[in-house]
């Protein structure tokens, strides 16, 4: 639930950040930054849990994963049913057009062949990277905690 609900706020973040930073460094650190707002309190509380840095890289993979599905999966759902002014022809007031659904699932195929799996590449290669940096912080901070009682 939190990866679904984390894509969607994703992708209006993202609109709103490439709105109002010019800087591309700044917008990066932005942009990315965010993406730690799930990750560090699921690794943190696997790694609490379970003790073992495999099962929270493993949890922070699939919040990512099911945020970049949510966010692309999204895409199609808010022009259908919400609108976006550059893309009208895509509101469901036009499903009528003789093309309207053949350029829908061109749209939605191309989300699914294309762009989710680039991203669930990034999302599997980070989660794993800040899982990892996240939990064995964590575990080691702990174990030096319980040495000097």
């Amino acid at each position: 639930l939190i990866g679904f609900l984390f894509g969607i706020f994703d992708f209006y973040y993202q609109e709103f950040t490439e709105s109002l930073i010019t800087s591309t460094l700044i917008w990066f650190l932005v942009a990315w930054s965010v993406w730690l707002v799930p990750a560090i309190p699921i690794v943190l509380y696997e790694a609490k849990r379970s003790q073992d840095i495999i099962k929270s890289i493993f949890a922070n993979i699939l919040v990512w994963c099911v945020s970049v599905i949510s966010y692309y999966m999204y895409i199609p759902f808010k022009l259908v049913f919400i609108g976006q002014p550059s893309m009208k022809y895509f509101y469901i007031s036009n499903y009528k057009n003789k093309f309207y659904l053949s350029n829908l699932k061109s749209l939605t195929f191309s989300l699914i062949s294309r762009d989710i799996p680039e991203w669930l590449v990034i999302a599997v290669l980070g989660g794993l990277v800040v899982g990892f940096c996240v939990s064995f912080s964590y575990l080691y901070v702990k174990k030096l905690k319980s040495k000097k009682k």
